[in-house]
């Protein structure tokens, strides 16, 4: 039996500090962390689901929100399906000023045919009842026609949810746009694959009644999905960028563990080139040309991504000689 594989690119943005890794970590299953450690360059995860007659790939690139060591590069914003906007919900007016301002403009330039989700993480230090105050904040920036959600890494309220809309609302582009028989149905059978509906995951979606129907028709009425975690005790990390990787420690930021994660990223980044060239032999002839293409953009980004990585370890480095 052939089996087809499926690549999602969602890209992971917004301001450093709004949770943009720890929603990541939350959703792959990794430990939500004790204290802020900033991204260097990009860090990218991955999810798989393995249906009868297809495999999806979610690739998940979590961009780092510091410019002041991660300068914006174009081809971060290239190739993508999906964009996930993060800010933070206790701080509402600083974090979504830094989307409307840097990165909405890039996706539209960019990417302009992805799709595109509005994240507030958080919500464990909002009231419910408040939801409607943030949606009007949200508002008076003119942010309109995405999809909002509230989500909490610490608590995991609605995390997997979110990234199951993201692929839902793939699967069903693909329905529209293919002219392929074998994708007919694709979105149901990923949603009996996670054991959903479409009403389960669309419900979380606070302004749903504001969405273009023709991407999310269902009118329904929003709620939190809860879970029960019980939660270890976590220190919140004050917000004060980090300018200077030499000095983090000034933060309370274990230098060594910054460097940890960069060499874990490195490694973890190299193993997406394999991926690249191996899917290139995978493709059909007539898309190959346009997967190439597209493989070369990646490469480009992941070029710059490792410079920046070698220049902060050894930034790191030459700071621990000289001490």
């Amino acid at each position: 039996m052939i089996v087809s594989e499926i690549n999602i690119k969602l890209a992971i943005l917004g301001q450093w500090g709004v949770g943009k890794t720890s929603i990541v970590n939350t959703f792959v299953g990794k430990d939500f962390p004790a204290m802020y450690i900033p991204t260097i360059g990009s860090n990218i995860a991955r999810k798989e689901y393995k249906l009868t007659s297809y495999h999806i790939r979610l690739n998940i690139w979590d961009i780092g929100g510091q410019r002041s060591f991660n300068p914006l590069n174009p081809v971060f914003f290239s190739n993508l399906d999906s964009a996930l906007l993060i800010f933070d919900l206790n701080n509402p007016k600083e974090t979504l000023q830094e989307l409307l301002q840097t990165y909405m403009k890039n996706l539209s330039q960019h990417s302009p045919e992805c799709i595109t989700y509005l994240i507030g993480n958080k919500s464990d230090l909002i009231k419910p009842e408040d939801s409607e105050i943030l949606l009007n904040n949200i508002r008076q920036y003119q942010i309109t026609g995405f999809p909002i959600i509230f989500v909490s890494a610490k608590t995991q309220d609605n995390i997997s949810e979110a990234f199951s809309l993201v692929i839902l609302n793939f699967m069903k582009k693909i329905e529209k746009e293919s002219k392929e028989k074998q994708f007919i149905g694709i979105s149901k059978k990923f949603l009996e694959s996670i054991n959903k509906t479409e009403e389960d995951i669309e419900k979380l979606i606070i302004n749903l009644e504001e969405i273009d129907p023709n991407t999310l028709h269902n009118k329904i009425t929003p709620t939190f999905i809860k879970k029960n975690v019980k939660l270890a005790e976590f220190e919140d990390f004050p917000l004060r960028e980090i300018k200077d990787l030499t000095k983090a420690q000034e933060f309370d930021v274990d230098k060594s563990l910054i460097k940890e994660n960069i060499i874990i990223a490195f490694k973890n980044n190299l193993s997406i080139i394999s991926d690249l060239i191996s899917n290139l032999k995978k493709a059909p002839i007539d898309s190959l040309m346009s997967n190439i293409d597209k493989s070369l953009e990646d490469l480009a980004n992941l070029k710059k991504d490792f410079e920046l990585k070698l220049d902060s370890i050894l930034e790191l480095e030459s700071n621990k000689h000289q001490s």
